[in-house]
């Protein structure tokens, strides 16, 4: 058998085992991608009327956070991802009335934002920001304001309802080399996704925020992580229900380490009827001067 026959073959061979190696890669990741898509449909919401308080806070057409509709012209959201934007309040924009944050339902450009004075993006504790529309909006079945919790209460429900669009969920085919998400696959993470989640105990609550370094606070609410979560990602400004009254909406805080494979950790909501947000609620809604209060912090712990 000549030399140049036996390369051939040996070439022919390889190009088999590639082929083969691409198919098997090309279905894992089709299978993957299923999987993601499956669970976006499984959470996807398909009726705004479910929802009424929930919308989609833009910059221009990209998704900064979800936020909770608190009155007819004001958004309750986080802060962090607003706090670099501030400056250009002419390009943000609100969507209202609609469970895909690209299309339907009302755009709505923000007359003016504030964050809560307190806000420190090392750490989760008030991280919320109040957008104020630059129209007043009609209630309608698909847009309205939610009611607030007034009080602080004891944790004793099983799970409360939180929606928010999808940046929490770790698409398997995210990091592939060989494939990139289908554009269907995208359209579906455009539509909003609603998870039921269960919420921590206060001591446990307390526990890991001092295990993160962090001044324990009630005014902060933990809730589990999902289990498709990707662990450095959370549901910005996403509202928490219970029974259609708003608790609070979650902080976009994680804790440096959180791609350590330790897990997600907990998500961190700011309660609305914690002292210091719900004084600076009532006072910036209603157009009041609000008192600042003095604020121990560690040192290292300013911006």
């Amino acid at each position: 058998m000549s030399r140049h026959y036996k390369s051939a073959n040996v070439l022919l061979i390889l190009c088999l085992h590639l082929t083969h190696v691409a198919q098997i890669r090309a279905q894992s990741a089709l299978s993957d991608e299923d999987a993601y898509a499956a669970l976006l449909d499984r959470n996807t919401v398909t009726d705004k009327k479910h929802f009424p308080y929930v919308a989609a806070v833009l910059k221009m057409t990209s998704y900064l956070s979800a936020g909770a509709m608190i009155k007819d012209n004001w958004i309750l959201t986080a802060a962090d991802g607003l706090y670099l934007v501030r400056e250009s309040v002419r390009l943000l924009r609100v969507r209202l009335g609609s469970v895909n944050y690209k299309k339907g339902g009302t755009l709505v450009p923000v007359k003016y934002l504030r964050i809560h004075p307190y806000f420190d993006d090392r750490r989760p504790e008030y991280d919320t920001a109040l957008l104020r529309l630059s129209v007043t909006t009609r209630p309608s079945p698909s847009a309205r304001p939610v009611r607030l919790q007034r009080k602080l209460r004891p944790v004793t429900a099983a799970h409360f309802t939180v929606t928010a669009w999808a940046p929490h969920y770790a698409n398997p085919t995210a990091n592939s080399d060989n494939v990139h998400e289908s554009l269907e696959t995208i359209r579906r993470a455009r539509n909003l996704q609603v998870q039921q989640v269960h919420p921590r105990s206060a001591a446990d609550c307390q526990r890991e925020q001092q295990e993160l370094g962090l001044n324990a606070s009630a005014g902060l609410l933990c809730l589990d992580p999902l289990a498709d979560s990707d662990p450095c990602r959370r549901d910005a400004g996403a509202p928490v229900v219970l029974r259609g009254v708003l608790w609070g909406v979650v902080s976009s805080w994680r804790s440096a380490g959180c791609g350590a494979g330790d897990g997600a950790g907990a998500s961190f909501v700011n309660l609305v009827a914690a002292p210091d947000i719900s004084a600076w609620l009532d006072a910036v809604t209603r157009d009041f001067h609000w008192k600042l209060r003095e604020i121990n912090f560690d040192d290292d712990n300013f911006i």
